[in-house]
């Protein structure tokens, strides 16, 4: 009885080992395909991305919030004085 129930478990790991592998990852790209509406959307819309210096696009970005800018020029350092 032993040695039978030893042939099953040993046929049965032999036979798992042999078992086709998962499609890992292809039910994550099958969803996000999905879930995407138009995947083309980035070159279709080329045209239409407004281009800038980074003053004039923080303005616009600035007035779109509703908040007071406050100018910032590119000569302006960003490094807080006094962080040693």
């Amino acid at each position: 009885m032993k040695t039978y129930m030893m042939f099953v478990l040993v046929s049965l790991s032999v036979l798992g080992g042999c078992a086709n592998d998962a499609p890992m990852g292809q039910y994550v790209a099958k969803l996000k395909a999905e879930q995407t509406y138009n995947p083309d959307a980035s070159q279709e819309n080329k045209d239409i991305i407004p281009y800038g210096s980074g003053e004039k696009m923080d303005s616009a970005y600035q007035v779109y919030l509703d908040k007071k800018t406050e100018s910032m020029s590119s000569s302006s350092s960003q490094v807080i004085n006094g962080s040693n």
